[in-house]
């Protein structure tokens, strides 16, 4: 129930994810303000569940720092992510600078998702 719970969300949030590119790229402000702000509320409840899903296992610890090292640098391009998306109300010159932002965001999410799948292949049950 849980694994199913935890993929849910994370598909909602790769959903969400490209929900939010295709608004943002359409340039339908108020459907892309509302994606976002569900995406990042969708990867809170994943990161939460992961969390929890990952305390009955045991990880090999450079897979482990490989997945969250991903994971860490992709929740600090949220900040970029959010000033740029927030300059570019504005200031059309700061697109290229949003695009780059968000490409960081989205590669560095699926690096995070492929370790997170690489790490649970050589898990074992915690005793």
């Amino acid at each position: 129930m849980q694994v199913t719970f935890f993929l849910g969300t994370l598909g909602a949030t790769v959903f969400g994810i490209i929900l939010s590119v295709s608004s943002g790229r359409a340039g339908n402000r108020p459907a892309h303000y509302r994606r976002v702000v569900s995406t990042v509320l969708l990867l809170a409840a994943a990161i939460v569940q992961a969390e929890i899903l990952g305390r009955d296992w045991d990880f090999p610890s450079w897979r482990l720092n490989l997945h969250l090292f991903c994971a860490f640098s992709a929740l600090g391009c949220l900040p970029g992510v959010v000033w740029s998306g927030l300059k570019l109300r504005n200031n059309a010159s700061v697109r290229p600078i949003h695009r780059r932002w968000v490409g960081s965001f989205i590669g560095l999410t699926v690096c995070a998702v492929v370790t997170a799948g690489l790490m649970f292949l050589a898990a074992t049950p915690s005793v």
